[in-house]
């Protein structure tokens, strides 16, 4: 009787190189509620500019030997424009790094759960003043995500799929204008999908109900 083989092939990971602490505590709460053991979030605190992050994400991937290595970032918090960062797109292909952003930052992303703005929205501030409306107390400072908002991934996750289809709508709306898509998240959670599977919320059913709206 013939054996059954056993892979050995070893477990695809993931890395997300954040460059602020607020994108870094959203993406760990979303490790902690889906049960994303093979993903890793790191804040990187000490980097020049986008072409440095890029470079120290590149280290890190060789290093850790992750199978996937991804930089987020807010075009408004590390004060780039659309055009500097299309330019950077084929160092961070050459270094095998991908890159995910938000325009002006991630509250954007916050608020695609929520509604489609009918045109650019270039200040956080005014996305912080929508989100309130449903988010009682919200704030773009990583100390919400440690206090009011440390449920903020699980209230959100229900809204998931139309986030991604606000996105689309979004970014056909002003990237003509801009010359970049304002919200270029969706192919991380795509990968995230592919390489750690689907969420396992079974364990936070509580505290979602809890925690909603």
């Amino acid at each position: 009787m013939a054996r059954k083989k056993i892979s050995n092939k070893p477990r695809r990971t993931i890395l997300i190189v954040t460059a602020t602490e607020a994108e870094a505590l959203y993406f760990s709460q979303m490790r902690k509620d889906c049960r994303y053991s093979n993903l890793t979030v790191l804040w990187e605190e000490e980097f020049k500019d986008l072409e440095h992050l890029i470079t120290l994400a590149s280290r890190y991937r060789n290093t850790g030997n992750y199978s996937v290595v991804w930089v987020l970032f807010g075009l408004a918090d590390l004060d780039v424009t659309p055009s500097e960062v299309k330019k950077l797109l084929p160092y961070a292909k050459k270094k095998k790094v991908s890159l995910a952003w938000t325009n002006p930052a991630m509250p954007l992303w916050y608020l695609l759960h929520l509604q489609t703005p009918r045109g650019f929205v270039g200040e956080t501030g005014l996305i912080e003043s929508a989100l309130e409306k449903s988010l009682p107390g919200f704030s773009s400072d990583a100390s919400y995500l440690l206090t009011d908002g440390m449920y903020l991934h699980l209230k959100l996750y229900p809204a998931k799929a139309k986030a991604s289809l606000n996105a689309s709508s979004y970014n056909r709306l002003v990237e003509k204008d801009l010359g970049l898509p304002a919200i270029a998240l969706v192919p991380l959670l795509n990968d995230i999908t592919d390489i750690c599977g689907l969420a396992d919320l079974t364990h936070n059913q509580k505290q979602l109900g809890m925690h909603k709206g």
